[in-house]
């Protein structure tokens, strides 16, 4: 039988009055709480063989004998999916991430810091902003020039204002002539091209029209090479990874300690955005749906921001099953617009 046809509207109800009660205490909802706290036109007895029905069929559970209950990740889901109540930001809290994002940035890295850092304050949540993957973005302009007499610096540039730089050391006699006809001619193979369509030319194909040795045209281009790759990695941004410590489900300090420290690998991220991206759309998963064991204490909600073929990447925020969901949903899509929004501007101002 399908979850929704298995609940009637008085099931529905009760569940979730204790799932919003719940949320908000963060401690085992009686009958009585739901009867005194919503007005469900049911007296006690009636809600309490209600709630041993949720139990039965799993939507709740009793953590203690005669305690109260609490959402089962089965409750949570249908609640998520059924009944919550579509979150209205209100105009004070639209003019707060507002003003937080309206310092214009000039290049999308610093956007998707300040991004990162913005969602985790208003929500209360820890967050992981991915940056897009890159490959496809236009390289602009490649640049060496000279710091003194011992080091060159390589300069690449990319669409969305991202720069990366390579210092080179050497020891070479070194013209201002010779580095012009090495910049034009690097443009002239590079600008314009996608990261994943550039091809460094060889070092010993420049030599003659450089006028350098091929030692240092080596130097030059493995640098312009690390350049591309490091554009082409995708960047990931924390922030707020200790406001799980505020949370009671967190009290236990080797428990709190296991999911920092999950947070912050590798692995977990990459398997949240690679989730993300496949799926391409805003997922919530609850506890038990995520697939590594640590976070299926965790609730993980994750959409994905920017334009297909440009810039596209991820927000995942993540907390306890206990989160707050129309508040997180509502957010991450409002945020994720702005981002949208501020990607196409800062692309569009260099066209």
């Amino acid at each position: 039988m399908a979850w929704e046809n298995e609940l009637n509207d008085r099931k529905k109800n009760i569940l979730k009055s204790i799932i919003d009660v719940y949320i908000q205490s963060a401690q085992p909802v009686g009958s009585r709480t739901i009867a005194r706290k919503h007005d469900l036109g049911l007296g006690s007895a009636t809600i309490r063989n209600e709630m041993a029905d949720l139990e039965e069929l799993g939507y709740i559970t009793q953590p203690h004998t005669s305690a109260g209950r609490v959402p089962s990740d089965k409750g949570y889901r249908f609640y998520v999916d059924h009944l919550m109540q579509a979150y209205q930001l209100a105009q004070e809290e639209i003019l707060q991430i507002r003003q937080a994002m309206e310092d214009r940035v000039e290049e999308l890295n610093q956007l998707f810091k300040k991004a990162c850092s913005i969602i985790s304050s208003f929500t209360g949540y820890p967050t992981i902003v991915m940056s897009p993957q890159l490959s496809g973005t236009l390289i602009k302009s490649v640049q060496v020039v000279a710091v003194d007499d011992k080091h060159l610096l390589v300069v690449l540039v990319v669409e969305g204002g991202i720069v990366r730089n390579k210092m080179v050391r050497h020891n070479e006699m070194v013209d201002e002539g010779s580095l012009v006809r090495l910049t034009n001619v690097l443009n002239t193979r590079l600008a314009g091209k996608k990261l994943c369509n550039a091809t460094v030319p060889l070092a010993a194909n420049l030599t003659i029209v450089t006028h350098l040795p091929e030692t240092l045209l080596t130097l030059v281009l493995d640098a312009v090479q690390e350049c591309i790759r490091r554009i082409e990695n995708i960047d990931v941004y924390l922030d707020g990874v200790t406001n799980l410590l505020n949370f009671p489900e967190f009290s236990d300090l080797l428990k709190a300690r296991e999911v920092l420290e999950l947070l912050h690998g590798q692995d977990v991220i990459n398997t949240l955005v690679k989730r993300a991206l496949n799926e391409r759309k805003l997922q919530v998963r609850i506890g038990s749906e995520n697939e590594i064991d640590p976070l299926k204490e965790l609730s993980v909600v994750t959409t994905v921001y920017g334009h297909e073929g440009r810039s596209t990447g991820a927000i995942s925020i993540i907390g306890p099953t206990r989160m707050t969901y129309g508040k997180v949903v509502s957010s991450i899509l409002y945020i994720k617009e702005l981002i949208d929004k501020e990607i196409m501007r800062i692309f569009d101002e260099e066209e």
